[in-house]
Parts: C-alpha cells; sequence; structure tokens
C-alpha cells in the first residue's frame, strides 16, 4: 500500500502565520503537523510516500522532507498546479499509486499512529473499495457526517445542516482506483471545486466500503485555537529530559525538556509541561509554561508566556505576558509592557517595538 499526503489549500484561517509558509509546517511541540503524517504512515509500514503539492509555498514542504531519507521513506511529488479541490488533488495522484491501494492522509491533521495502523491492517482491497475510520463528534455540522443504515455506510455529507448521525469519517482514508472513476463524473461544488465528499458519496452507494468506529486522536490544526490545543496535548505526553543549563528554580520540573545549548538563567522558572528547543536563552525575571513549546535560538527576557506556541529566532526582550499566542520564525517583541495576559497572533518577522519618541 502507497501512502498519499496532501499538502495543498492557502491556509486562510492560519493567517497570519501562513501568509509566508504553508499550513502543514506549522509547528506542534516543535515539529511540523506534516512530519506527523509522514511518521504516521511509516509507523503503519508505508513507505512510499506521494505528496501532493499546493499553496503558496509548496517549496518550503519540498525543503524540509526532501527525498524523505531522513524519515526512512522515500517521497515522490505530485505538483497539483490549480487549486480545484482534495478530489483533484487526489486524482492528481493517480500515476503515483498506479492501481495499487493507498492511503489519502490530510497533511494538516495530527492522527494517532494505532489508528492508522489499525486502518492499513484491516483494509482489504480485494473486498473493499473503501476504508473508513470514524469517530463520534460534538458539533457534526462541522465535519463531513456519514449516514448510517445498520452496518452499512449509505451517505456521506460535508459539513450538513441537518446531520444524518455523529459519526464523522477522520482525515484518513484507505481507497482502490475505483475513486477515480467516481472523480470522473464530478462536476464543480458552488465553490469551484471537486469535493472529495462527493467523490466518496458516490463510491458508498456504488460499492462495498469498510468502516469502524475507533477512539484516539483526530485532530486538525486548520485555525490558530487548533494548533495551540494540539501543541497542549503533545506537551502534556512528554517525557523530561534536561539537556541544556537550568537554574536551581528550573531543575526536575516535571513534563519539561530542554534542547542542548539552551540556558534557563537568573531567576527564570520554567513551569511543565514545556517543550524548549536547542540554544535558546531564557533569562531575567522569564516565566515560561505551562503547555508552551519554544523553538530553537529563541531569547526569551522578563517575559510571561503560558499556553503559546513559539517558533524559531523568536526574541523577547519585554515584561510582557504571553497567553494562547503564536509567534512566528523571527518575530520580535522588545519595550512592550504589559500587566494583564495579551493574545499575539504574529506573522514571520513581525516586530511590536514601543520605545519611547525622542
Amino acid at each position: 500500500m502507497k501512502g498519499v499526503i496532501l499538502a495543498g489549500g492557502s491556509g486562510t484561517r492560519l493567517r497570519p502565520i501562513s501568509h509566508t509558509t504553508q499550513k502543514q509546517l506549522v509547528p506542534v511541540a516543535n515539529k511540523p503537523v506534516i512530519q506527523y503524517a509522514v511518521e504516521c504512515l511509516k509507523s503503519a509500514g508505508i513507505t512510499e510516500i506521494g505528496v501532493v503539492l499546493g499553496g503558496q509555498y509548496p517549496s518550503k514542504i519540498k525543503n524540509f522532507l526532501e527525498d524523505g531519507k531522513d524519515f526512512e521513506v522515500d517521497i515522490t511529488y505530485i505538483h497539483q498546479g490549480e487549486p480545484l479541490g482534495l478530489a483533484h488533488a487526489v486524482d492528481c495522484a493517480k500515476q503515483f499509486v498506479n492501481d495499487e491501494p493507498f492511503l489519502v492522509y490530510f497533511g494538516d491533521t495530527i492522527i494517532n499512529e494505532g489508528i492508522v495502523g489499525n486502518l492499513v491492517e484491516s483494509f482489504d482491497e480485494n473486498h473493499h473499495s473503501a476504508g473508513f475510520i470514524l469517530q463520534e463528534v460534538e458539533e457534526p455540522s462541522r465535519f463531513g457526517i456519514v449516514d448510517l443504515d445498520g452496518d452499512s455506510i449509505v451517505n456521506i455529507q460535508e459539513k450538513p445542516d441537518e446531520p444524518a448521525s455523529d459519526k464523522a469519517y477522520i482525515g484518513v482514508i484507505a481507497l482502490t482506483d475505483s475513486i477515480f472513476e467516481q472523480i470522473e463524473s464530478l462536476e464543480p461544488s458552488w465553490r469551484g471545486e471537486l469535493e472529495l465528499t462527493h467523490a466518496l458519496a458516490g463510491l458508498v452507494k456504488e460499492e462495498t466500503v469498510f468502516w469502524e468506529v475507533q477512539e484516539g486522536l483526530w485532530k486538525d490544526v486548520g485555525t490558530p485555537d487548533d494548533v495551540i490545543t494540539a501543541n497542549k496535548i503533545f506537551l502534556d505526553k512528554l517525557p523530561n529530559k534536561q539537556f541544556g543549563q537550568v537554574s536551581d528554580k528550573s531543575d526536575n520540573i516535571p513534563g519539561c525538556q530542554i534542547g542542548k545549548g539552551t540556558s534557563i538563567a537568573d531567576t527564570a522558572t520554567i513551569e511543565g509541561p514545556v517543550l524548549i528547543g536547542e540554544n535558546s536563552s531564557i533569562k531575567g525575571d522569564a516565566k515560561i509554561g505551562p503547555f508552551t513549546s519554544i523553538g530553537n535560538n529563541c531569547t526569551i527576557h522578563d517575559a510571561q508566556i503560558e499556553s503559546s506556541v513559539i517558533m524559531n529566532n523568536v526574541t523577547i526582550e519585554s515584561n510582557s505576558i504571553l497567553e494562547n499566542s503564536i509567534l512566528a520564525d523571527g518575530v520580535k517583541i522588545c519595550n512592550y509592557e504589559s500587566g494583564s495576559p495579551n493574545r499575539f497572533l504574529l506573522g514571520e518577522d513581525s516586530v511590536i517595538d514601543h520605545r519611547t519618541p525622542q
């Protein structure tokens, strides 16, 4: 079985973070979302992976994944061109899958490795044209929802106003080449796109499909709140690892990982769970955590940061309080003081500098 990761989309819900990068490269616990997808497929025994590229910065995904060797997989890049919908993106992979069964993985989704492994193990392409994992959701109108009649899926609807059930299909689907016939018959939706949900709906009405309900992590990271929530989930599972230099106040903090070359100095304190990358400096009266990740080569002086995602090369030199924030690469916050929490969503190389005019 081959894997197909869909890595297009404009990421409008993640702006301004996505103005300068692909949404699949936004980090969760200091790891780009698309890396979770690659590692998930690898853990399920899938090492031939096609990455369907779209969006504004496909070269950044190629620069990160390269040929896949660092992840012990073989990656083929497939260029979607004009963004005509998820079904069109899947159709672009037709030559790559070459009549073999394949697993479609939504590249802006994080899924528990065990769920994917179970789907690969349970799916039988000789008897099923598709395989779905379903989960019960609290707000069905936000998801692709299946209509069940006994043991059969009889329809699939995308974000229905009147959901037929509370069971959504998650962002990993096992497919055979039958899906391509369904895609060929599609007409563009009101959005001008070929909808994958419409192709899947046609498939379940005409073919035999496999499905089962499984519990486990399934998280779309399409909005800033989704990223922060996913970050909390992964940080909450951190084992202790401390490679850097820490102050007495920050020594042996539960759920704390500090990378090589990073220092926690002066009266700075850490409250886990916290993940800090390499060659960063936390100093002064800084207070980091809980539920905060900080990337590589960052300098945090005096600031208090909680429940936030701080990417690489960020400098914060101010007595400010940040909560539920996302700061992209190269952000600088200087001379800004606040006695109450602030939420910042700052794109790459943004600067906040409140100097007193001379």
